[in-house]
């Protein structure tokens, strides 16, 4: 475990010395940005050393990140000295919250870090493609990195997260195998801490108790990392043998069913990977057959599962800008002809923000993008009234700033990246009440009281007709646009209705949110109360959308923007809820009689809902968990190393990461899960091609790669050496692999050709690594 206390010492070594740059940034905030600053130094550090590496100016390698990560220290040490009074004041004031955030961090990253250690093989579902790209960016020194499954091509992918992670194993020297591990333990810390700080800010911006933002923000973190949604509670019954089959024929979700071999004689279910089960809630059934697959991941299910992928890299950077977000709510309003530096320099500093997101998780874009210019929208109206044009003037100049800079400090990467999205669809089959009610419950138990509680005590103001116009419009324009598609497609007047009243209730509580927030911006200014009521707005606008309108890509269907904005909603949602137990708990002191009794009422709810969704966690990291205290580790290649049968798979993998040159490449069997790619993907040592259907997904078509995969079997099959030598040089290939699943899938018959222009540079049992002669 010494590489997981090196790696929390960098972490937190990098944080500290961001600090006193996010202490410059966030005036506005009571914690002056300390909750976000590991994050916010990463990014800096990160876009640094990708955007000199990408002009070749300086390459990517230890050396560089060290002086890059000294400079930022050395701003940060001046400016600390500089205002030594005034931050040495700070610490004395704060330095309680400062404590709590670093605890949550460390009980986040200790718990991860010792799961990850039981459950350390990256060897499953979409791990092998992280794991490649991972180790890619580590190998790339100048340029873009190039696509260790496409031979030639830089990566098509937002690859920023494994940029940011890549960087820390670096400057740790830590190995890829245990510091792709250790980033599973590091992004819900950090997003912990983050989400932690950003209701802690809240709370203390509206003179809310210290006891409560922290007890706030400590629940927005558990909201966010460790509560399930409530299907769990449906495996447990099914463990147990509760529920006819006629419950269980209308539950209906994908292999929950009242058949079940024996009871469980365990606290928890024993069928294979049951826990899986609880992010494919969401389908309608024909028959025997679902017409509305759907993927509905949540933080927790991604971190036991242990994909780095993009959506949950961006968490801890989603609540950066967030945090972003808050400070220029509670900026004075931009007078552009009086700006000063450090205006300009906390807006240019969004916009990396944003765009360091965008490249995390392009999906994150336009929903924080949305969250920026509606906190603009508000600014604008407070100060100058609600007029469309009075409104396009304040928000298009800032705006444009901002996302701006996002835009052309990556442009690099834009100008190269090709996306699958072709449109937009209109969704045909809604969710079911029944589904939407297990993910959603608890969250909505939580914000509904307080959206309704704070319209409640809203009063009417001499523009509330232009304010309930305005906020009815945004409600209901997703339905709006759904109705013309759907019109135009063909459907009939009686399906516009049905969906309306299918969609009412939550079109009605995003008007009412949007109409709290216009209020509260007028009566009151910007507040705590008034952010966390946009960012429940936004949370449940997300959900809303893909009930009517869907993003189309490779899958043709809504399963991705299901998948994508329910992940964002819930990130949102948990912030939002953490406000409202603080805001509840305050409220409730000035309560008496039946209005008491209610919130006590709303109280046992949410506490019942909240049991209900804590019994996933434990359960699932039990069984998801493959070792015992003995043989646990951190070495996500150890399943290699400790079966017998893959042995020699392992060293051939050594060998190639200690002596294969940057500028080479290894041919190794294409295929598409599992084992397939496993030296390319464990190295980052590029291959001519491999997982050919994720690529088609990346790429948006085969045209990149066509007749790649016949050539490869060609290599391999051929009796030719010629032919086969013509073929590596045509992808500039200098070494063949060759192990079982060569021998496999291409045959004997033609692997004795290899010796006649190359050498063998590694052979051991049932493994050849061959090397193109010197000449």
């Amino acid at each position: 475990m010494l590489n997981a206390f090196w790696w929390l010492i960098t972490a937190e070594a990098v944080g500290l010395a961001a600090f006193p740059l996010a202490y410059f940034l966030f005036p506005r905030l009571k914690d002056r940005g300390y909750s976000v600053s590991k994050p916010l130094g990463i990014l800096f550090v990160a876009y640094a050393s990708w955007i000199l590496s990408l002009l070749h100016i300086l390459p990517s390698v230890r050396i560089t990140i060290i002086a890059l990560l000294l400079v930022m220290g050395v701003a940060s040490a001046w400016y600390a000295y500089r205002h030594r009074r005034d931050m040495v004041d700070f610490v004395r004031a704060e330095w309680r919250a400062i404590a709590v955030a670093e605890a949550v961090f460390l009980a986040f990253f200790i718990g991860w870090a010792i799961f990850r250690a039981f459950d350390p093989f990256i060897n499953h579902t979409e791990q092998p493609m992280d794991f490649a790209f991972f180790n890619a960016v580590i190998n790339s020194q100048l340029g873009s990195p190039e696509d260790p499954w496409l031979r030639g091509e830089s990566v098509s992918y937002y690859y920023f997260g494994y940029w940011m992670m890549g960087l820390l194993s670096q400057l740790t020297g830590v190995a890829s195998q245990v510091s792709f591990n250790l980033s599973l333990a590091l992004i819900p810390a950090m997003s912990a801490m983050g989400l932690f700080g950003i209701v802690y800010n809240l709370v203390r911006s509206d003179a809310g108790r210290r006891s409560y933002a922290y007890a706030g923000g400590i629940a927005a973190a558990l909201f966010m990392g460790i509560v399930a949604n409530l299907e769990g509670v449906l495996e447990f019954m099914r463990a147990n043998g509760i529920g006819s089959a006629g419950f269980w024929d209308w539950v209906r979700i994908d292999g929950l069913s009242s058949e079940l071999p024996t009871v469980a004689e365990s606290w928890r279910p024993e069928e294979f990977w049951w826990w899986f089960r609880s992010t494919r809630i969401i389908n309608t059934f024909d028959g025997d057959v679902g017409i509305d697959y759907t993927i509905q991941e949540f933080p927790f299910f991604s971190f036991i599962l242990g994909d780095l992928h993009p959506h949950v890299m961006a968490i801890p950077f989603a609540i950066l800008f967030m945090a972003f977000a808050f400070n220029f709510l509670k900026s004075p309003i931009h007078d552009w002809r009086n700006l000063n530096p450090r205006t300009y320099i906390t807006l240019f500093v969004t916009g990396l923000a944003l765009g360091g997101l965008a490249f995390t998780n392009m999906w994150d874009f336009p929903t924080y993008a949305t969250l920026f210019l509606g906190i603009a929208a508000l600014k604008t109206y407070r100060a100058r009234g609600g007029g469309l044009s009075t409104l396009a003037r304040g928000v298009i100049p800032v705006g444009a700033l901002v996302i701006g800079t996002a835009v052309l400090l990556f442009l690099p990467y834009y100008l190269t990246f090709r996306a699958s999205v072709t449109g937009i669809g209109a969704v045909e089959t809604a969710t079911r009440p029944v589904h939407f009610l297990l993910i959603w419950s608890l969250f909505f138990v939580a914000v509904t009281p307080f959206l309704l509680t704070t319209f409640w005590r809203s009063t009417v103001g001499e523009d509330w007709r232009r304010v309930s116009i305005f906020a009815l419009l945004i409600a209901f324009s997703p339905w709006l646009v759904w109705a013309v598609v759907s019109l135009f497609g063909g459907g009939g007047l009686g399906d516009v209705i049905g969906r309306f009243f299918k969609i009412l209730p939550l079109a009605l509580l995003i008007a009412i949110g949007v109409y709290n927030a216009m209020w509260l911006m007028k009566q009151e200014g910007p507040s705590g109360r008034l952010f966390a009521t946009v960012l429940a707005v936004l949370g449940v606008f997300l959900i809303l959308g893909p009930e009517l309108l869907y993003i189309r890509d490779s899958f043709d269907s809504r399963m991705n923007t299901i998948f994508k904005l329910y992940y964002q909603s819930w990130i949102l949602l948990a912030a939002a809820s953490g406000f409202a137990i603080y805001y509840w708990r305050s409220l409730r002191i000035s309560l008496l009689g039946w209005r008491r009794s209610l919130t006590t009422l709303w109280a046992a709810a949410f506490a019942f809902l909240l049991l209900g969704s804590l019994y996933y966690p434990p359960a699932a990291g039990v069984s998801k968990s493959e070792l015992t205290l003995e043989n646990a580790t951190l070495d996500g290649l150890s399943f290699v190393r400790r079966n017998p049968r893959m042995e020699a798979e392992h060293a051939a993998i050594n060998y190639v990461k200690e002596n294969v040159g940057r500028d080479s490449a290894v041919l190794e069997a294409v295929g598409e899960w599992f084992d397939w790619g496993l030296v390319s993907r464990s190295t980052g040592v590029p291959t001519i091609l491999n997982w050919p259907g994720h690529e088609m997904q990346w790429r948006g078509g085969s045209e990149s790669f066509e007749g790649r995969e016949s050539d490869v079997e060609r290599i391999y099959m051929t009796t030719d050496a010629v032919e086969a030598k013509n073929l590596l040089a045509k992808y500039d290939v200098d070494y063949v692999y060759i192990g079982p699943r060569e021998r496999e899938k291409y045959g004997l018959e033609g692997l004795d050709k290899f010796e006649s222009f190359m050498e063998p540079v590694f052979n051991r049992d049932d493994v050849i690594i061959y090397r193109l002669k010197q000449q």
